[in-house]
């Protein structure tokens, strides 16, 4: 007999939508137009039905009493949370009335859209958003705060965003996970990796944290803060040093070796034992093992490349696969984001032709100086898809910004999140559960189309049809702005093949066009996109740029005797600052800063002891977990967690407006901090 809960329920499916790189499939049980439970779909390639715990609580998620459902407009001051609630039709009106007289007094440039990867779906993500500022010529936002640093080592490097097709890692016969704990941030990453030690495959972990995915790897190297690419280096000197080159590759897909053999002969065993902790003897084995496996692959994290010189430690690890002739092998290379695999018809869905004045491009990493500065000042400020009033690095800047009295800001967002307090209109958002969208991964090859599998919420209306809205108030008469989500999809995936499309349009996960793999996998013809046509160790290209043109380290921040590297890793039950303030709310879970014993010791502090963490820029409260699973030199506090887990702020108040050394990437943990026990 059925049991009532399961009768009359229809099992739907759509897609994930966070920003991770799995792009999980799903399966949705919905009753009655409600959501009653997530699970993953079985069906899909590479995530078959295995999802992380974040989206199991989905429903929690779209059900929560803070979700908004109605248009809101300020009536406290900014950062009070007074809001009022209005009609869309008011806030619409009110809107687009503000942002023309902006536009009118200061010039378009004067205005500034806010957005990251609150949703990862192509159209929700970019489309019609794009196309409205383009029509405004309003600034535009330098999207730079998560992978810059190592997308850019990619580009000058390899020529794009490249590397091999993870479900081929199941062939690999050493595995290093470099810089991410990989078990909470790719599961199926790891999954693929069980499979290829079945065959014998070993793993390696490369991190300043005994991490969970460390716990079960066959070996763990503990590497100090911000020292990768010394370490990298170090096993390149050795490389060169035992002859385990490949001589026959290096000729054939690669220039300016030589110059990277000499810059390598200064990162001796014994020299980077002394900058990264890791002992000469480890050193010298890791380079000799690596080398002996052919189909090698190195999985690069992004916590290495979260440090002022964050682009050189991407590129020198990047160089090791190249060195070996790993990338000729099924199952052998590297991973960092495979952007390449995911191109669609940007033209089609942002319109840039409708622009007709050059942008003023502002870095989302500095936004707190952009709101600060007084010349060719930003005057309004749109924000959705992200939350910079917490995500942002420099936060005590940002939050200083938000509070201006003569900046207008509106935020659509699915709750009252921090950025939302300091708005003068708040807009009800659509979860992906609630609008269609388009799908593609930055690490696996598929795509997919998720539907909505429930009604919007309240008056929750999607990105794309807030600024179809938008657009029709300014007066804006093309007829671009009239497409619906459907023809976006279609505009996204046109210069794709037919049958291709044809597949993806009729509901089927597809795989990256066969006829365009050359593209993603330029090993397999020796064709790079670098000006060079090759793999390039010497860069002529950061020559020009004003950079070293080989993998170098030159500059390594020092700490002091009483510093400790802050450093905030993914948290099991959180992605950004999304899903941990539900979790603390209901008292499941609080911020820890996990610190080592010999560190409690020296500054006489015990386990659940509240400390001050503190530096130039601010300090926040929290209470201490003693573990030596961290670096001795670090304190760990994993998550972005809400505002009022520190009492008004986060760890991102530490943290300062440095970039990275190229591609203008957020530095999230070269951040030195000061420890203090409460009295």
């Amino acid at each position: 007999m059925n049991h009532p809960k399961v009768m009359n329920m229809t099992k739907l499916h759509t897609v994930c939508p966070h920003n991770c790189p799995d792009t999980c499939g799903l399966t949705v049980g919905v009753r009655q137009g409600v959501v009653q439970h997530v699970t993953g779909q079985a069906s899909r390639p590479v995530t078959k039905g295995v999802i992380c715990e974040k989206v199991r609580h989905y429903p929690k998620k779209i059900y929560s009493e803070k979700r908004l459902k109605k248009p809101l407009k300020r009536i406290g001051e900014k950062g009070e949370g007074k809001f009022a609630e209005i009609s869309w039709s008011q806030a619409i009106a009110e809107i687009s009335t503000e942002l023309l007289n902006v536009k009118k007094r200061y010039g378009g440039r004067s205005i500034l859209p806010y957005s990251y990867s609150g949703t990862i779906g192509v159209i929700q993500n970019a489309s019609m958003d794009r196309r409205f500022f383009n029509r405004l010529n309003s600034a535009m936002i330098d999207r730079t705060i998560c992978s810059a640093a190592g997308n850019a080592a990619f580009l000058y490097t390899m020529g794009a965003q490249v590397g091999l097709d993870p479900e081929d890692t199941v062939h690999s016969s050493l595995i290093i996970i470099w810089g991410a704990n990989t078990l909470l941030t790719n599961i199926h990453q790891w999954l693929l990796i069980e499979e290829a030690r079945k065959k014998g495959a070993k793993v390696i972990v490369i991190d300043v944290e005994r991490t969970e995915t460390a716990k079960k790897a066959d070996q763990y190297i503990e590497v100090a803060p911000g020292t990768d690419g010394v370490l990298a280096l170090g096993l390149i000197h050795v490389l060169f040093e035992q002859e385990l080159v490949n001589q026959t590759f290096i000729r054939r897909h690669t220039i300016g070796v030589d110059h990277l053999k000499e810059e390598a002969l200064a990162y001796t065993p014994e020299y980077v034992e002394e900058m990264t902790g890791v002992k000469a003897e480890v050193l010298k084995q890791l380079a000799i093992k690596y080398a002996a496996h052919k189909a090698s692959f190195i999985r690069i994290g992004n916590g290495q490349q979260h440090h002022t010189n964050g682009g050189m430690n991407t590129r020198a690890i990047l160089c090791l696969p190249a060195l070996t002739g790993a990338w000729q092998h099924r199952g052998g290379g590297a991973i960092f984001f495979n952007l390449s695999q995911g191109r669609v018809n940007s033209k089609a869905l942002e319109r840039p032709d409708l622009r007709t004045e050059k942008a003023k491009l502002i870095n989302m990493n500095s936004l707190g100086e952009a709101l600060a500065a007084r010349k060719d000042p930003v005057k309004a400020l749109f924000v959705y898809n992200s939350n910079p009033a917490s995500v942002n690095q420099d936060q005590m800047t940002v939050l200083k910004g938000l509070k201006r009295k003569d900046l207008f800001t509106v935020v659509h967002e699915q709750t009252m999140t921090e950025t939302a307090m300091y708005a003068d209109y708040v807009l009800p958002a659509t979860t992906a559960m609630e609008h269609l969208d388009l799908y593609k991964s930055y690490w696996h090859r598929y795509w997919q189309i998720g539907k909505p599998v429930i009604k919007p919420l309240g008056e929750a209306v999607c990105n794309t049809e807030l600024f179809r809205r938008l657009a029709d108030a300014c007066g804006f008469k093309e007829e671009c702005f009239l497409e619906d989500d459907d023809s976006l999809i279609r505009q996204a995936i046109i210069d794709k093949p037919k049958h291709w499309q044809e597949d993806l349009l009729a509901g089927k996960t597809v795989k990256w066009p066969l006829e365009d793999v050359d593209d993603v996998e330029p090993w397999t013809a020796g064709d790079y996109l670098t000006p060079s046509g090759k793999i390039e160790f010497y860069s002529e290209q950061m020559k020009q740029h004003g950079l070293p043109p080989v993998p170098s380290i030159n500059k390594l921040m020092k700490r002091g005797e009483d510093e400790w590297w802050l450093l905030s890793s993914p948290h099991r039950r959180g992605l950004n600052s999304q899903f941990l303030s539900s979790f603390y709310d209901e008292g499941e879970e609080e911020p820890l800063a996990v610190i080592h014993p010999k560190t409690a010791g020296k500054c006489k502090i015990v386990e659940h002891d509240t400390v001050s963490l503190f530096n130039r820029n601010g300090s926040i409260e929290v209470k201490v977990k003693v573990d030596d699973r961290v670096a001795e030199s670090v304190i760990m506090i994993r998550g972005v967690w809400p505002h009022k887990a520190f009492g008004g702020k986060n760890t991102n108040a530490l943290t300062t407006n440095k970039l990275s050394d190229f591609g203008g990437g957020a530095t999230y943990f070269t951040t030195l901090v000061k420890i203090k026990k409460k009295q």
